[in-house]
């Protein structure tokens, strides 16, 4: 997101990863960083936690829309030590952000695995039918709530040089602010 940034001045970014973790330092968890985050997962995340900072995202998403475009870094299925854990907002609750678009970042379930074992940043290993299953999962929260509040999803693999994705992205932006 830091690169699409630089490419679209007003763009505001909402990292949940990075807001999480500063979230449950408050609270006073034993996390130290987004690595922590990742690799303790429900052991530290509790789901009255994600709605409690749902709760700062609808409030810092409306003042922000009113300066140009927002973007939410979000990644509601997470992978723990029993399997698959979807911590996504309720219909109703997103239909309050009111997107103009839902965009799903994917890569083949090979390159995921590979991804992992050249840097986890606190991802556990996993096998490539749990990358699939999560893959599909993101997949279909990102559909169920475009089905909700009425707007398109657009996937973009993310096996390509990440100069070239972030010129889509940014092009997307561009041509959404001029219409």
């Amino acid at each position: 997101m830091a690169l699409l940034k630089q490419q679209v001045a007003d763009l505001d970014v909402w990292e949940y990863g990075a807001r999480l973790t500063s979230y449950l330092q408050k609270q006073g968890r034993s996390i130290g960083s987004q690595e922590d985050l990742r690799s303790l997962s429900a052991k530290v995340a509790l789901p009255s936690d994600i709605t409690a900072l749902d709760d700062e995202l609808l409030e810092w998403t409306k003042t922000r829309r009113l300066h140009g475009h927002v973007a939410i870094d979000s990644h509601p299925v997470t992978k723990e030590q029993y399997g698959f854990r979807v911590t996504a907002f309720s219909a109703e609750r997103f239909k309050k952000l009111g997107p103009d678009e839902i965009w799903l970042f994917y890569v083949s379930p090979e390159v995921t695995l590979e991804r992992i074992a050249t840097a986890s940043g606190g991802r556990p290993a996993i096998t490539i039918e749990e990358a699939r299953i999560h893959s599909a999962a993101q997949a279909s929260v990102a559909c169920t709530f475009a089905i909700a509040v009425g707007c398109p999803v657009y996937m973009f693999d993310t096996d390509v040089p990440q100069e070239e994705l972030v010129g889509i992205l940014a092009s997307r932006l561009n041509s959404e602010s001029q219409a």
